[in-house]
């Protein structure tokens, strides 16, 4: 895929989405596998935003089986399952752990009750999905064996535990792009860097949008019978300026990566603050989450304040004491803004995403997506096409992103087809690097080791990181690469956990300076830019 603004001119699309996060990739995905023409625009890259700033998780639903919502529950184990399936390469099992508290709703009793409905709600959770994903039921723990798994839980009163499984992403900025992938080659035009300022209208209906190419400051027009808004965060200021109702108010959602050695099993508990938050095993640290604001903040509030990740270490500490977390100890920060709803004199976050066909003067051909959950995604996104359809009254094929697995992402001899390639070309690659190359790419990796030897590019960026020099110039030639950000976060692996070291910034902004034309000062802004990316946790 390689970035080309010109494609989206001179023709009338079936549908135009707007944003490049999960939602709209998927709706973009869907639409196209289903035969409609697609165009897709992001202003910034695809998957920057929300789908970027998570905890890495897909989950089953088990917190809303405990406000009695079985069928949003069923919904989410049916999601995670098909994630089982179309994806089952980036996808592993992960065990959590809760203890279990004295009488009524935290107790055993409370706990083994609601297990034996989840199970039984998901019985079908293994169905055509590949044996090593497979996840066992739920069940009891002692009271000893919770005590070793969970070190520094809350001793009073404690009976034991529970543990449940879901899913992990192995790779969850790979896993994105791999659905911008499924849909680039599904027929649908992708482009990042390409912001909606606001819509085309015919009479009183929207026929696209003007666009602005936000590298080249050119502005152009994208036509389109319907008209998607999933812009995720910025959903508030693209939905005026398209003139649709029902923008909700943003909360601030934070995740923060520790520099704590994690072990293979994720931790849930409630902090002083009451609120239930968990702790995963993340590239070997602990990634704590989730934590969210009070109140709503403004569409420009980038990044937390040094506050309010101060409070939240407060918080996560107490609901894992062993952490002892300091603020010196924070190696990434992800954070994002995130629908709310007002309700009980306060703030929380929407429950479930909304879908909306816009059909007021004005607004005809028109379809917003308010997105909450990446587990649910696809399903929201097949809504969303669904009204696309019917608005566009036109045949189209049945949705298929449930069942057709996504580019490079199958369970396949990865490892035998990288060795024979290896083998090939003449090259000899080191064993964490060869385990990366495979993890990362799938059964695209001898594609990038093919490359790696045709531009001599076979050496490390950074002598504590697997990711190769050639990954860096793969990503410009074939994955809309055109910020050092779009490499080093979600084209690759380089610095998505913590800095990866300014020499490794600086050697792969060279590289990118060579292929785009970058000046001196243009290489010194690209690796500033990302470096702004990492805790400096110091000021208001």
């Amino acid at each position: 895929m390689q970035r080309a603004p010109e494609a989206l001119t001179g023709r009338r699309f079936d549908l135009l989405v707007v944003g490049g996060g999960i939602h709209g990739l998927f709706a973009a995905y869907d639409a196209a596998a289903r035969g409609l023409s697609v165009a897709l625009v992001e202003r910034d890259d695809f998957g920057s935003g929300l789908s970027f700033n998570h905890q890495r998780t897909i989950h089953g639903g088990l917190r809303a089986l405990q406000h009695g919502n079985l069928q949003k529950t069923h919904r989410q184990i049916v999601e995670r399952r098909t994630w089982a399936r179309i994806a089952p390469h980036l996808i592993r099992p992960l065990p959590f752990l809760i203890g279990t508290y004295g009488q009524g709703t935290r107790s055993r009793l409370a706990l083994r009750a609601a297990f034996a409905v989840y199970d039984r709600v998901g019985r079908s959770r293994n169905h055509q999905v590949p044996a090593e994903l497979h996840l066992p039921a739920c069940r009891l723990e002692s009271r000893t064996t919770t005590r070793r798994l969970f070190r520094g839980i809350r001793e009073q009163g404690l009976t034991g535990g529970g543990i449940w499984y879901d899913y992990q992403t192995r790779h969850p900025d790979r896993l994105t792009w791999t659905v911008a992938l499924g849909a680039e080659a599904a027929g649908a035009r992708l482009v990042n860097y390409v912001e909606a300022v606001g819509p085309r209208r015919q009479g009183d209906r929207v026929t696209g949008a003007e666009v602005r190419d936000v590298l080249t400051g050119q502005s152009f027009d994208v036509e389109a019978s319907v008209t998607m808004l999933a812009a995720g965060s910025a959903a508030p200021s693209v939905m005026r300026a398209f003139g649709a109702a029902g923008a909700p108010p943003l909360l601030r959602a934070m995740n923060v990566l520790i520099d704590r050695p994690a072990r293979d099993i994720a931790l849930a508990s409630k902090s002083a603050r009451g609120r239930m938050l968990t702790a995963v095993p993340w590239r070997g640290q602990v990634l704590v989450g989730t934590d969210q604001s009070d109140g709503p903040v403004e569409e420009s509030d980038r990044r937390p304040p040094a506050a309010a990740v101060e409070a939240f270490l407060d918080d996560l500490n107490s609901a894992f004491p062993e952490l002892q977390a300091r603020v010196s100890d924070v190696r990434f920060v992800h954070h994002g803004l995130t629908p709310g709803v007002g309700r009980h004199g306060g703030f929380d976050l929407l429950p479930e995403a909304i879908v909306t066909r816009h059909d007021t003067p004005g607004t005809r051909g028109l379809v917003t997506v308010i997105g909450v959950k990446y587990t649910t995604a696809r399903a929201v996104a097949e809504q969303a096409v669904d009204a696309a359809v019917r608005m566009l009254d036109k045949r189209a094929r049945a949705c298929r992103t449930a069942t057709a697995i996504l580019p490079h992402a199958d369970i396949a001899d990865v490892e035998g087809r990288m060795i024979e390639t290896l083998r090939r070309v003449g090259m000899t690659l080191d064993a964490d690097v060869q385990e990366h190359l495979a993890g990362w790419y799938g059964t695209e990796a001898p594609a990038v080791i093919e490359h790696a030897a045709r531009r001599g590019e076979m050496a490390r960026l950074s002598p504590s990181r697997p990711v190769l020099s050639a990954e860096v110039s793969y990503a410009v030639e074939t994955a809309s690469a055109v910020r050092l950000a779009d490499v080093a976060l979600r084209r690759t692996p380089l610095g998505s956990a913590a800095h990866p070291g300014r020499a490794a910034l600086e050697a792969a902004a060279a590289i990118m300076a060579r292929m785009l034309g970058w000046s001196a000062a243009r290489q010194e802004d690209e690796v500033t830019s990302v470096e702004a990316v990492y805790p400096a946790l110091t000021g208001p």
